[in-house]
């Protein structure tokens, strides 16, 4: 008698299956391996080594070290001004310069280059014309903003603008000069909604930080001959 469990008939033995699954095991770990040769960076053929493509370009802005505005620049709206540091009067009022065709930067706010807070600059809107800022209001999404210090140009880009009345002004005062946030922005101020007697309201401007364009090298030598 046949004490042995029934096989079902196969006559495969233990050593054929284990061959047949640690030949399986052997492919896939051929193609994992030849994927990870892929993602490093090139392709293994006949023992060379086929580089991917060219990395990425460096990005097209650099850091600036902090230091106090001198040159404001809006190229769409055709804004070029000189700016001169201001400081809050006693009773708490930003007041642009005297002169209406330069504008201020608040002493008290980031430099540009600084990577938190605000740097704010204000200036005048004039009704009959010449102030640094007439157009401003006209400034849209996207538009190029160039503060120019002693350590070269910082770059900004414009995200949104928004007109306060006086009032409004004054309760989110802490939000639009504020410096415990900002991340580097630029914030833009003048006058707004001449009512016949004077502005009735303030454009403002907000701006993200892109950095230091990047020119191309000037201190190469020149080719011999």
């Amino acid at each position: 008698m046949n004490d042995q469990p029934a096989t079902g008939g196969s006559t495969r033995s233990p050593g054929g299956r284990l061959d047949s699954f640690l030949g399986r095991l052997s492919g896939a770990l051929a193609a994992v391996s030849t994927a990870l040769l892929l993602l490093s960076g090139g392709l293994v053929v006949g023992g060379l080594v086929i580089p991917s493509e060219e990395p990425p370009p460096r990005s097209a802005y650099r850091s600036l070290d902090p230091a106090d505005p001198v040159l404001l620049l809006v190229p769409s709206l055709e804004i070029e001004a000189p700016v001169v540091p201001i400081a809050l009067s006693e009773d708490l009022v930003l007041d642009p310069p005297r002169d209406v065709v330069d504008v201020g930067w608040w002493d008290a706010s980031a430099q540009p280059g600084s990577a938190t807070g605000s740097t704010v600059i204000a200036g005048h809107t004039v009704k009959t014309g010449g102030g640094a800022l007439d157009p401003l209001r006209d400034v849209r999404r996207g538009a190029v903003v160039d503060v120019r210090t002693a350590e070269g140009t910082m770059r900004y880009l414009v995200q949104r603008k928004k007109v306060y009345d006086k009032d409004e002004l004054a309760v989110n005062a802490v939000d639009v000069f504020g410096q415990e946030a900002g991340d580097g922005r630029l914030v833009l101020v003048s006058c707004t909604d001449w009512d016949g007697t004077g502005y009735a309201s303030n454009v403002v401007v907000f701006a993200v930080a892109l950095g230091e364009p990047r020119t191309q090298d000037t201190t190469e030598a020149a080719p011999a001959g």
